[in-house]
């Protein structure tokens, strides 16, 4: 789906309605967001530690399923429209949180798939349409489309990030009260050393052999659960119908699904941002699967995870529209500067900690400081990609997930076989390359502004 200014094109009689729905229609998206990622960002901090190995395995099929969904996206979205597409998301995600009543590998793992297969769907609409509304939003209030979209994308990730305050809230407060499962470091999955010097054992995956019988477990699932569906009921009755490409004879669906391909190797831009992507989705796995398991539950306990992140899920709620509105004074560059020194700063605390259960401030100092990193990282990268190729937003958005997804499954697939200390040293490499790369993109972008009809390929 290709959208330009010329497909906004409005008299002046209609500004206001077309405002007000432009309005209600990003509103949606923000609570709809709001509800299905409270179900989803409580289970993903939990998966790891309330069911150990079997649950990463499960989180790598979830963003394995992201990974060929992203290429199928675009098409898939030309013909059911953006709206259809996070229906289908929203009840994979109901899918997904269903199989941990009985995490079997053959249950659990298979349903994270079927979620991950509709992740490319949700977040490749969610960004279409949500650069669609600043398009078309900028053309009626006569602002700035790239001031819009950064703040529209710090809005919405302000709604999204804060759902790890909600969702990790109401983990803790329901295991807690429940005593919840025991800590992970009396496992035999894990090695008692906690940290750094965490190390895996190399035993064979156990899933629980029936149905779970603990209380707060089902609770906290049943919660979970009718969270998706309200935001299901949100997206059916609050969301307006988006803009649906007529489909012509001479474009097929092999034509479509080229098109994001196509866009990666014929763009130089594109394919200089791909370790960036990258790292879009291998920093938050250190978060969701490495500190909650390695450090949190290991020293203090399963229950004590959610309250950790919650930390994480603050500074990411007021980083992300901070960041959105900070990017039109100091601009991109400098913000992603500023997240840079925060995860390597946060790494190298991770790294020379001597971890206790004594010291349970840093246990919170930690996630804060990388959320506030993260808050940068997916607004401005999503704000990027949007000024970057705003001609072509849905195969742009797609790589973006794509190798996101591609980020998240590496980082959770090697999480059961290398220590914590070498995990560091692979993210933090992976940070330096794609920040040159995102510097020489940037130069680039600032180049063809100042050369009048320039076209960067």
């Amino acid at each position: 789906m290709e959208l330009t200014m010329e497909d906004f094109k409005m008299t002046p009689e209609d500004g206001d309605p077309r405002k007000r729905r432009l309005q209600i229609n990003f509103a949606a998206i923000c609570i709809m967001w709001l509800f299905s990622f409270t179900a989803y960002s409580g289970l993903q901090n939990l998966e790891s530690s309330l069911n150990p190995c079997i649950g990463v395995y499960s989180l790598a099929a979830l963003t394995g399923g992201g990974l060929i969904s992203c290429l199928l996206a675009p098409a898939v979205i030309s013909y059911i429209s953006g709206k259809g597409a996070l229906i289908i998301s929203w009840i994979s995600l109901m899918i997904f949180v269903g199989a941990n009543y009985y995490p079997r590998s053959f249950v659990l793992i298979p349903g994270a798939a079927i979620e991950g297969l509709a992740t490319g769907l949700m977040w490749t609409a969610q960004g279409a349409i949500v650069t669609s509304i600043a398009v078309e939003y900028a053309e009626i209030t006569g602002g700035s489309f790239e001031d819009t979209l950064s703040k529209m994308f710090g809005i919405f990730c302000a709604a999204f990030q804060s759902t790890q305050i909600w969702g990790n809230l109401l983990s803790s407060t329901v295991l807690g009260s429940g005593g919840g499962p025991p800590p992970l470091n009396t496992t035999i999955h894990v090695a008692p050393l906690c940290g750094k010097d965490n190390c895996p054992k190399f035993e064979k995956c156990e899933s629980k052999t029936s149905f779970t019988e603990d209380r707060a477990e089902i609770i906290l699932i049943s919660a979970y659960m009718g969270f998706a569906f309200i935001g299901l009921l949100v997206t059916i009755f609050m969301l307006g119908s988006d803009k649906k490409v007529k489909q012509s004879p001479e474009v097929s669906l092999l034509a479509r699904l080229g098109a994001t391909g196509k866009l990666l190797f014929t763009n130089a831009n594109m394919a200089m941002l791909v370790p960036f992507s990258l790292w879009t989705g291998l920093e938050q796995t250190i978060m969701y699967a490495e500190f909650t398991k390695a450090f949190v539950a290991c020293e203090l306990g399963i229950h004590w995870i959610g309250y950790t992140m919650i930390c994480f899920g603050a500074l990411n709620t007021v980083g992300s529209p901070l960041s959105g509105l900070l990017a039109k004074y100091i601009g991109r560059p400098v913000l992603f500067l500023i997240a840079t020194l925060l995860n390597l700063g946060a790494l190298s605390g991770m790294y020379f900690w001597e971890i206790s259960s004594s010291q349970k401030i840093i246990f919170f100092v930690i996630p804060a400081v990388w959320g506030l990193a993260d808050s940068i990282w997916q607004t401005q990268s999503a704000a990027l990609v949007g000024s970057a190729f705003v001609e072509n937003q849905e195969p742009a958005f797609s790589n973006l997930r794509m190798f996101q997804a591609l980020g998240f499954t590496v980082g959770y697939l090697y999480s059961n076989h290398l220590c914590e200390s070498i995990k560091m040293y692979i993210v933090a490499g992976e940070l330096i390359v794609s920040m040159l790369l995102v510097a020489i993109v940037e130069i680039r972008l600032r180049t063809a502004k100042q050369v009048s009809g320039a076209k960067v390929i």
